[in-house]
């Protein structure tokens, strides 16, 4: 058993009070509280009176000596002594002590032993339980959390239960191997997932572990459940929200919920902010208005409010909400201050949530407002009320942006560069933020010298290799592009996107389609339901001549994300079907979203189309 190393503390009569207080702490029994204050009072206070012991004389020196062992360094020797005193005399708090030595040791599989047979002696102890699960998790033993997991609800008040249960997936999270927790979940929660009626909570937290599995069929089985018992379930409507990519009919559940007039307050914001994560813009923003028409208070749903509005490129707009978050902001310390010491529902914990909410994301937004609207100095100068914005490598790259927008690329640069390192990964970000600089401004050379001083200074970053790969396609350099895919894909196998990109890179150029094919499926096992990815497969169909299969794929990838690029594409296999309107539709909202898109604009160019 390794030993903790510990200072050793002088032979005086403090130290031996301290043990000698501890000890009869644990044991329950005498009345030693005295001795903690020995040194002080021992030359001049009379003895103080005490009461008997419960312990016997040996029970008493064996719990004496093995504290002194524990204090002395030697807990290896501390733990076999309380373990046998534990096991002797059936005693919890001998067997508590036992495990926290362990535990301060570092010795797991000690500590185990120990919380077993505690809770052999105390079946009905919720601390033994608890004390198991968190050694089980922290040794990785998923097979043995099932028993101890299901006592420790079980042996939790009734009202708690259902708390306790939606947070397994949160306490699972730290197990590598996701299936094997969404295993222990299941059968952790099977009594409340079976009994009449059964709690939704149970099943909620049932697909939250096989959503975090991947087992997209399990998890949206489980929603549909949790929606049944309980429609006005918050964790449900979250769970579907979080199925909304991989499963067709999971939205179809949200929309029930949020038609109903006892729907969760919170839900139609998580909705929203889903909605605007797969730019579906304009329904993030209706969504949004929605929220705000019914709960104007609703601090951080403004703030949301504005960021689409931006993307939206609606500046006026998004200065309103703005405007309102920041008159909201003042009011909040008094709206937080009521949730203060109460059980607070879900609307006050989101009260007491937006009272964090920072105002300089606001000023970065308002930056973002005048920038749209051309006005480079008062963006400059929301900026510059941002807290240690100087120390911000966000906020710089931003002003480097406005500085580079004014003819001053060389100095927006060099904004950058200056920016202090306090470790390596610090100098990466600083590389990456002049390359995305570089990128938004079309000096695609220059981008990509950075990213291979990138590359040189930290060599075999598959991350760093994918982003000088879609550099190099986007100069042509394919050679270059597909040997850094490549080596990317060596090197972190189970990302599927350098599969992707060289798999897109080979159909878009009408090349090797069968590899090409390989290569997608591959990213699609990796990552199912993606939209990219299903947009490349698309892609392939098309380019393989097989149209019927590529308007299914386009129009689903279309629907889960109506990406600018997925437009593109879906409106060229339209265009070709001879569903010209229906294209032109397309290309026109994809247009009003993002107008610079070089797919986009390249396809309208090549196509001869007046939109």
């Amino acid at each position: 058993m390794p030993a903790l190393t510990a200072t050793k503390l002088p032979h005086s009569l403090k130290a031996l009070g301290q043990a000698l207080a501890l000890s009869g702490l644990l044991l329950g029994g005498p009345n030693l509280s005295w001795a903690a204050d020995a040194a002080s009072t021992a030359e001049t206070a009379p003895a103080p009176a005490f009461q008997n012991s419960r312990m016997d004389g040996a029970l008493f020196y064996q719990t004496l000596v093995s504290e002194v062992q524990a204090r002395s360094g030697n807990v290896g020797s501390a733990y076999q002594i309380y373990l046998e005193l534990a096991r002797k005399h059936r005693n919890p708090e001998l067997f508590k002590r036992a495990v926290e030595i362990a535990l301060q040791a570092r010795a797991g599989e000690e500590a185990l032993t120990a919380a077993k047979a505690w809770r052999q002696v105390s079946p009905h102890s919720k601390e033994a339980a608890e004390f198991t699960v968190q050694i089980l998790l922290a040794l990785g033993r998923s097979k043995e959390l099932v028993d101890p997991l299901k006592s420790l609800i079980q042996l939790s008040p009734t009202p708690q239960q259902p708390l306790m249960i939606a947070s397994l997936p949160r306490s699972l999270a730290r197990l590598a191997d996701r299936r094997a927790a969404a295993q222990v979940i299941d059968e952790v929660t099977q009594p409340w997932r079976q009994r009449q009626p059964a709690l939704a909570e149970a099943w909620v937290a049932s697909g939250e572990g096989w959503l975090a599995a991947k087992d997209t069929a399990k998890a949206f089985e489980a929603a549909k459940k949790a929606k049944a018992l309980q429609p006005q379930s918050l964790g449900a409507g979250l769970l579907a929200i979080n199925l909304m990519e991989e499963a067709p009919g999971a939205e179809d559940l949200i929309r029930e919920q949020l038609a109903r007039s006892d729907a969760p307050k919170l839900l139609r914001l998580a909705y929203a902010r889903k909605l605007a994560g797969l730019q579906r813009m304009d329904e993030a923003a209706e969504q949004l208005d929605s929220v705000v028409q019914a709960q104007p208070e609703q601090i951080s749903a403004w703030l949301t409010l504005a960021a689409v509005r931006l993307e939206l490129r609606q500046p006026d707009l998004a200065e309103v909400a703005l405007q309102r978050f920041l008159a909201l902001k003042k009011q909040t310390p008094d709206k937080s201050a009521a949730v203060e010491g109460k059980s607070a529902t879900l609307d006050q914990a989101q009260v007491a949530l937006d009272a964090d909410t920072s105002e300089e994301q606001a000023y970065t937004l308002l930056a973002q407002v005048e920038e749209q609207r051309g006005n480079w100095q008062a963006a400059l100068a929301w900026l510059q009320r941002v807290e240690k914005s100087d120390d911000s490598l966000l906020i710089q790259s931003q002003r480097a942006k406005l500085m580079a927008k004014q003819g001053k690329l060389k100095e927006g640069r060099a904004l950058i560069r200056a920016m202090p390192e306090s470790e390596p990964r610090d100098a990466l970000a600083k590389l990456q933020a002049e390359t995305q600089l570089l990128r938004d401004l079309n000096e695609w050379d220059a981008a990509y010298s950075v990213m291979a001083e990138a590359n040189q200074r930290f060599p075999d970053d598959a991350d760093l290799l994918y982003e000088q790969a879609m550099l190099a396609e986007h100069l042509q350099r394919y050679d270059e592009m597909e040997k850094m895919l490549r080596r990317a894909i060596e090197l972190k196998p189970d990302n599927p996107n350098s599969y992707n990109a060289l798999g897109y890179s080979l159909a878009d150029r009408n090349l090797r389609l069968d590899e090409a094919r390989i290569l997608i499926r591959k990213a699609l096992e990796l990552r199912p339901g993606d939209p990219f990815i299903t947009d490349s497969l698309g892609w392939l169909e098309f380019r393989s001549g097989r149209i019927p299969e590529a308007l299914v794929l386009l129009r689903q990838a279309y629907q889960a994300r109506p990406d600018a690029e997925i437009a593109a594409h879906l409106g060229e296999v339209m265009w070709a079907q001879g569903e010209r309107d229906e294209a032109i539709k397309i290309w026109r909202k994809a247009q009003a979203r993002d107008a610079k898109n070089e797919s986009l604009l390249d396809t309208i160019k090549r196509l001869q189309v007046q939109l």
